[in-house]
C-alpha cells in the first residue's frame, strides 16, 4: 500500500511523515530545493518547575458551596481567578534540513511515493536527460534518518544547508553538519494573547544536539560556511540523528543497504500483523482519489489505506523509549504549534491509542505507560497541593514535564484566562488515562504487568476520588464538575461551565473502581481501600435521562449552549468504556444523545467525527458508521491522509483506524461480536490479525455481507 503524488507538497499537510518514535521528517520532496522539517520528541520549550497553585484549596470549599447554591457563574469566575495554575509548554519543530540541487527546473516523470508496507519514502523524476531518485527512512534499530540520493550518472550537484526557529549554530565540515541548540523557557499557547512576550528565550531552556552526517558520497564535498556543496556524485547517503545518537556504521553503500534492509525487517514484524482487504487499491494518485470520493465516487480500498496508514502512523510516533504520540505523533512545523502539540487528555492523547490493542500495535504502547507512570507520580503533588486529595489526580493538558496542575493562567499573568475554567478545571484526567492500563492486562493476561503497573496506579486514582468525592443529599457527588470544553445556559440568561456530577464524572469514577475491585480480585490483594469503594458505589449518584430521552451531561436538564458540540464526553460509558455494555436502557440514551448532538451539526472535527464512527460501531449501526467514516475522509482528511481537526491534529487518524476495527469485531464485556457493524458498502473483503481479548487474534472473511468464515488464533475455536 502506498500514498502516491505526481507533484511536490505545497503545504505542511501535504508533506510526507517517517519517523522512528522519536524522530520524525516531513518530506516536501521538491525538485529543485528538498526541505525536511525535522523533530525530535524531547525539543520542549520550558523547564522543570512547580506549576501548581498553592493557594487553590483555600477557595475549594468556596467553590462548592456557590455551586450547590446553583451561583454558577459565579463559582467560575472564582476559580478561574484563584484556582487555575500555569499553561503547559510547547513542543517545538527541530529544523529544516535544506537540499538545493543544481540542474534544470523543467522535470518529467515526477513521482512522490510513501511505501507504508516498508516505511520508506521516494522521490523520483527526469531532468536534462537524467534520472533521479531520493529514498527516505527513518530507522528504529540505527536511531537515525537515512536519505539516498542517487542519479543514473554522475550528475547529482547539491548544496546541503539547515534553519531552524529556535536558537541554533550549525558548524559545517566535509563530514557533515553539527548542530548545537537551546529551547526557549517559555512559549504560551498560541491561542493565548494576553502575553507581550509569549516566546522567552531565557537560560534556563533545555540544550540540544544534532547531527547531518555525510554517510557516504562519491562526488566532491565542498565546506562553505554556511552549506556543503556536493559535485559530479551518482550516490549520497545523509544520516540525522539528534539527542540520542545513532546507533549506525558510516562508509560504504553496503552498510547502508543492511542498515535499510534491518529497518524494513523491525518495521514489518509489527505491521505485517494485520492485513485488511476491501477493494481493490488504485493506481491513481492519493489526493485524486480523495477528490473522486468526495465527488461521490466508489473507492473501498481508499478506507483500508486510511487503516494501514494509521497504524502506520502510530508505529512511526510510538516505540519503546519514545515518548507517546502527541496531538501531531511527533511532526510539528511551528513555533507555537497548535493546542501546543502537547498531550490533550480530555479526548485526544487517549484516542490516539484506541488502535493499540485491536490493531495488533501493542509494541507501541510502552511509551503511553512510561508516561502515565510519571503523571501518577507528579499528580500526587497536584492532588495534594490544590485539593489536600490523597492519591494522584491529573487535568486536560501535559507536557514534557508531565505538569498535571489545571492549566489556565498566562505566564507573567496571576489569573486564569477568559472561559478556561471550560477546559482546565477537570480533575478526570488521570482517570481516563489510566483505562488503558487494565484494557492492556485483558488484552495481554500478564499478572505481573497488572500487579507492576496497573495496580499501584489504579489505587492511586481511587484513593484521589475516595477523598475528592463528598456526600450532598444523600449521594455521593463530584463538585466542582465539569463535562470536558462544554457550557450549559444559565437561568439568568448567561452560560458556565461548572456544575455538580457531570454523567462523565460518574462514567470514569465507576470505570477505575471497578477496574481496581476486578484487579485486587485478580491478584487475590484484599486491599484497605475496597470497603471505601463498596460504600462510594453503592451511594454514587447514578445516571439521569431527561426529557427527549437522552443521557444528560451534567446533574440537571440545563439547556446547552451549543447543542452540536464536538465534545461527547458522557456518552464516554458506550465507548470507549465498557460500563454501559450491558444497560440497554443507557445504551439507548446514549444513542439518543448521539442522534441529537448530529442533528445540531455535531462531529464538525476530525476527532469528533472519528469518534462517532466507533460510537456507530457499538450501536451495530454500519450505515451511520460508513457515513461518517466517508465524512471523516472527504471532509476532515489532508491531501497526505492526515486528520484535519483543522489544523493538523493526528488523533482522527488514529480513532478513525480504531472504528474500521470496531466495525468488524468488538471484544466486550465478555462478549465477542464479529461483523457488528459492517456496511452494505464493504459488501465483502477479509481482515487477517485483529487482535481481541486473552491474547487471541482473529480472521475473518465475509461475502455479500455476510461472514463466511473466521478463526481465532490462540485458542481452539474454528467455525
Amino acid at each position: 500500500m502506498r500514498l502516491f503524488y505526481t507533484k511536490p507538497a505545497e503545504k505542511w499537510e501535504e508533506t510526507l511523515p517517517i519517523g522512528n518514535g522519536s524522530l520524525g521528517a516531513m518530506i516536501w520532496g521538491g525538485s529543485e530545493r528538498e526541505r525536511l522539517g525535522l523533530n525530535e520528541e524531547s525539543i520542549w520549550s520550558g523547564y522543570y518547575h512547580d506549576k501548581n497553585n498553592h493557594d487553590a484549596i483555600k477557595y475549594l470549599d468556596k467553590a462548592r458551596q456557590m455551586i450547590i447554591k446553583e451561583e454558577y457563574e459565579e463559582a467560575e469566575k472564582l476559580i478561574q481567578d484563584n484556582m487555575l495554575g500555569e499553561y503547559n509548554e510547547s513542543y517545538l519543530p527541530l529544523g529544516d534540513l535544506l537540499l538545493d540541487f543544481h540542474h534544470s527546473k523543467e522535470v518529467l516523470n515526477y513521482k512522490r511515493i510513501l511505501e507504508i508496507d516498508n516505511s520508506i519514502a521516494t522521490i523520483t523524476y527526469e531532468t536534462d536527460g537524467k534520472s533521479y531518485r531520493r529514498e527516505y527512512f527513518a530507522s528504529y534499530p540505527a536511531k537515525a534518518i537515512f536519505m539516498k540520493v542517487s542519479s543514473d550518472k554522475s550528475a547529482i550537484n547539491l548544496s546541503v544547508s539547515y534553519e531552524s526557529q529556535i536558537q541554533y549554530c550549525a558548524e559545517y565540515s566535509e563530514r557533515g553538519i553539527k548542530i548545537k541548540g537551546k529551547c526557549p523557557e517559555h512559549v504560551d499557547p498560541s491561542y493565548i494573547n494576553e502575553a507581550a512576550n509569549p516566546i522567552i528565550q531565557g537560560h534556563r531552556g533545555m540544550e540540544y544536539e544534532a547531527e547531518l552526517r555525510v554517510f557516504y558520497s562519491d562526488g566532491e564535498i565542498i565546506k562553505e560556511k554556511d552549506k556543503l556543496n556536493i559535485i559530479n556524485a551518482s550516490t549520497v547517503i545523509f544520516a540525522f540523528s539528534a539527542v540520542k545518537p545513532g546507533k549506525y556504521e558510516a562508509g560504504s553503500i553496503m552498510n547502508y543497504e543492511a542498515i535499510k534492509a534491518a529497518h524494513i525487517k523491525d518495521y514489518r514484524s509489527i505491521y505485517d500483523k494485520v492485513e485488511l482487504y476491501l477493494g481493490e487499491q488504485s493506481k491513481l494518485p492519493t489526493n485524486e482519489r480523495l477528490e473522486n470520493l468526495r465527488k461521490g465516487n466508489k473507492d473501498n480500498g481508499l478506507y483500508a489505506l486510511y487503516f494501514q496508514y494509521g497504524r502506520y502512523l502510530l508505529i512511526s510516533s510510538s516505540r519503546e523509549g519514545s515518548l507517546p504520540a502527541n496531538l501531531q505523533g511527533i511532526w510539528n512545523w511551528e513555533l507555537r504549534a497548535p493546542w501546543s502539540s502537547n498531550w490533550t487528555t480530555n479526548i485526544n492523547a487517549e484516542m490516539n491509542y484506541w488502535p493499540a490493542q485491536s490493531c495488533n500495535l501493542q509494541e507501541c504502547l510502552e511509551p503511553y505507560f512510561e508516561f502515565v507512570k510519571k503523571i501518577c507520580e507528579e499528580g500526587k503533588k497536584t492532588a495534594k497541593i490544590h485539593y489536600n486529595c490523597r492519591g494522584f489526580v491529573h487535568h486536560h493538558n501535559a507536557d514534557y514535564w508531565c505538569s498535571t496542575n489545571p492549566a489556565g493562567i498566562a505566564h507573567g499573568e496571576n489569573r486564569g484566562s477568559s472561559n478556561s475554567v471550560t477546559w482546565s478545571m477537570w480533575p478526570m484526567g488521570g482517570a481516563w488515562l489510566t483505562s488503558e492500563l487494565f484494557k492492556h492486562y485483558e488484552y495481554n493476561p500478564d499478572k505481573n504487568f497488572l500487579k507492576d503497573t496497573v495496580y499501584p496506579i489504579l489505587r492511586e486514582a481511587s484513593l484521589f476520588f475516595i477523598d475528592w468525592i463528598f456526600e450532598y443529599d444523600g449521594k455521593y457527588v463530584t463538585c466542582p464538575s465539569t463535562s470536558p470544553e462544554n457550557r450549559f445556559k444559565t437561568e439568568n440568561g448567561g452560560t458556565s461551565c461548572v456544575a455538580m456530577s457531570s454523567a462523565m464524572d460518574l462514567e470514569l469514577i465507576r470505570e477505575v473502581f471497578g477496574n481496581f475491585q476486578k484487579t485486587c480480585k485478580i491478584l487475590n490483594i484484599d486491599d484497605d481501600i475496597l470497603d471505601d469503594i463498596y460504600e462510594i458505589l453503592k451511594k454514587l449518584t447514578p445516571f439521569k435521562i431527561g426529557s427527549k430521552g437522552q443521557l444528560l451531561e451534567w446533574h440537571k436538564e440545563f439547556e446547552e449552549n451549543e447543542p452540536g458540540h464536538r465534545h461527547i464526553s458522557h456518552l464516554y460509558g458506550l465507548f470507549p468504556s465498557e460500563i454501559f455494555a450491558d444497560d440497554d436502557k443507557l445504551v439507548e440514551a446514549c444513542r439518543k444523545s448521539l442522534m441529537l448532538r448530529l442533528e445540531n451539526g455535531g462531529g464538525y472535527t476530525g476527532w469528533s467525527c472519528a469518534w462517532i464512527v466507533n460510537m456507530f460501531a457499538m450501536l451495530e449501526d454500519g450505515e451511520n458508521l460508513y457515513k461518517y467514516l466517508k465524512t471523516l475522509l472527504t471532509r476532515s482528511t489532508y491531501d497526505n491522509l492526515w486528520d484535519a481537526h483543522p489544523p493538523f491534529q493526528i488523533d482522527g487518524n488514529f480513532g478513525g483506524t480504531a472504528g474500521i476495527a470496531n466495525m468488524l469485531v468488538q471484544d466486550r464485556n465478555g462478549k465477542i461480536k464479529i461483523l457488528p457493524a459492517l456496511p452494505k458498502q464493504f459488501d465483502e473483503g477479509y481482515v487477517k490479525g485483529l487482535r481481541i481479548k486473552n491474547g487471541k487474534s482473529i480472521d475473518i472473511k465475509w461475502r455479500n455481507g455476510k461472514l463466511e468464515d473466521y478463526i481465532l488464533i490462540g485458542g481452539n475455536e474454528h467455525e
